[in-house]
């Protein structure tokens, strides 16, 4: 009888471990323990949480209950990360053993996961130097970021914590020596490997550093050269399905190590998740990034490079977030959308992204080196380091003003559009006074016959003639030549909106001395333009 009950067991042992296993966030009915957060968190994240009115005793920080993890594991489960703001674990087990796990009476639910990651980065380009000077140069002034510099605002005294798949030679790069020679990476974390050594892996998170605070030469890459920072490698290119949770261990991290903004330039997208889902709450991500922000923290994400993909015309998670600060990518001698940078908007139709930046940059590589390098995951690096100048320049604001205040200090607010969101923040908005002088008419024409419209994006700028019923007839006050090179900026923007204020077209020009705009939109309710700084509204109501 002990050899057949050997057998048995053996033959269960081995049962159990043909089992395909999946992964699971266990989330848990309760907690049942206590915190003390003066222990728990830096001095800066207490000080953070009064500034933003933010509980220091809150239910969400208080740590998950070890007895449920004990259960967890002596069921046959891998715990891989127990989450204090979401009360769940993040395990891996066979089917025999979810189904184990639902009937715990402190179990709330189980639910499976899975994810694909995307850097937000497309590739690099070797260029002399006095190319990546002159490009080094305009991904500054494109923000009119020197004049912070020209003020003393660097981004002194702010905590930065970056989100990448690795910081390989950022130890010994030169472009961070005026960092590391003052001590201000102060921590580092490779929550792939639960280690505190960070510079190694994928160089994309040495890039995006440099396009915050990093330097070439004596000119600067990104603001915040005066930063402190805190470096979390959450992503490593053959784990696509643990990223989202490395994610949220790191803005916990983020949260108790005293961060101010998370910069993150990753998304989210297919083949796991739809651009139905793209809602801002439905994925993990974007459920903490959301968290972090209502914890104080400002979160700042790149839109993504899906632009020139058709099967997704639409932001990525956690860019879809609502009070994530979501960013696109420009070509930075036009100011125009570039074409890999990612379309908004969210799934539900709410603005994105949010404003934009240069997504051409030169960042550091290699152990001295530097490059040309493309995508929107150094956009949100550049408007980064502009948040945390906002930050010196205006301290103890809570997140989301200092959210408000990025948008408003955009070139183009208050209009704006799915592709440039509010436009390229300036940093002249915090130093001037706006002054805004009218530089074109707009008229309403509810009836008539449409013959040209003069648009840089339609083909071989050709005249079409059609019937329609409506139209904006539009009239600058001196001819501006299509000839003639244009400056960033220097387009005519408008969208038409619906009565939910959802914009049903948009477009952008280059203007004539007197062109028209087609309305043939049946949901058109609302015309807005802009133009070299004038702002216009107009009903559009049929007499």
């Amino acid at each position: 009888m002990k050899s057949l009950s050997s057998i048995f067991v053996f033959l269960v042992s081995l049962f159990s471990m043909a089992q395909p296993k999946n992964r699971y966030w266990v989330e848990f009915a309760y907690k049942g323990t206590s915190f003390d957060p003066f222990t728990y968190f830096d001095s800066k994240a207490i000080e953070r949480r009064i500034n933003n009115n933010v509980p220091l005793c809150d239910s969400s920080d208080f740590p998950v209950n070890e007895v449920f993890l004990e259960h967890l594991t002596s069921s046959n489960a891998e715990v891989i990360y127990a989450s204090r703001w979401l009360n769940a674990a993040y395990i891996i087990a066979d089917d025999v053993t979810i189904d184990q796990i639902r009937e715990f009476n402190f179990v709330k639910s189980a639910k499976k996961v899975e994810s694909q990651l995307v850097i937000s980065s497309l590739y690099t380009e070797a260029l002399d130097d006095q190319n990546l000077q002159e490009l080094a140069e305009r991904q500054i002034t494109l923000m009119k970021g020197q004049l912070f510099a020209e003020k003393g605002i660097t981004g002194k005294g702010v905590r930065i914590a970056i989100f990448d798949g690795g910081f390989p030679n950022v130890d010994r790069h030169p472009a961070f020596e005026h960092i590391r020679s003052q001590n201000r990476i102060l921590a580092t974390f490779d929550f792939t490997k639960n280690k505190q050594h960070a510079y190694r892996g994928n160089s994309h998170g040495l890039s995006t550093f440099s396009n915050i605070g990093g330097k070439f030469g004596k000119l600067f890459l990104g603001l915040a050269p005066d930063a402190e920072y805190l470096l979390a490698i959450t992503e490593v290119n053959r784990e696509i399905f643990k990223e989202e949770v490395w994610w949220v261990a790191a803005a916990e991290w983020a949260d108790q190590m005293g961060a101010q903004i998370i910069n993150s330039s990753l998304g989210y997208t297919e083949p796991r998740y739809t651009p139905q889902q793209m809602n801002g709450r439905h994925t993990m991500v974007s459920k903490v990034a959301n968290m972090a922000v209502a914890k104080g923290i400002l979160v700042i994400n790149s839109a993504g490079n899906e632009g020139d993909d058709f099967n997704w015309q639409i932001i990525g998670s956690p860019a879809d977030a609502d009070s994530v600060l979501s960013v696109g990518g420009v070509n930075p001698y036009t100011g125009l959308k570039i074409d890999f940078s990612s379309f908004g908007p969210t799934a539900e139709r709410k603005l994105k992204p949010n404003v934009a930046a240069s997504g051409t940059t030169v960042a550091a590589k290699g152990a001295d080196g530097y490059r040309r390098v493309n995508g929107t995951s150094f956009s949100a690096p550049l408007i980064t380091g502009f948040a945390a100048c906002v930050m010196q320049l205006y301290p103890g604001l809570k997140a989301m003003e200092y959210f408000d205040k990025i948008q408003q200090s955009a070139h183009l607010y208050p209009y704006f559009d799915y592709a440039h969101g509010y436009g390229v923040p300036q940093a002249d908005f915090f130093y001037t006074e706006k002054k805004e002088s009218k530089t074109f008419s707009a008229a309403f024409v509810p009836t008539s016959i449409l013959k040209s419209v003069h648009s840089f994006e339609k083909k071989n700028n050709q005249e079409e003639e059609k019937s329609i019923t409506r139209e904006i007839k539009i009239a600058l006050p001196k001819e501006h030549s299509t000839t003639s090179s244009f400056k960033a900026f220097d387009y005519f923007y408008y969208h038409i909106a619906n009565a939910k204020n959802e914009l049903v077209d948009y477009e952008v020009l280059i203007p004539v001395k007197e062109f028209t705009i087609p309305i043939s939109h049946p949901d058109a309710v609302i015309f807005r333009a802009f133009y070299q700084g004038y702002f216009i509204e107009l009903i559009l109501k049929n007499e």
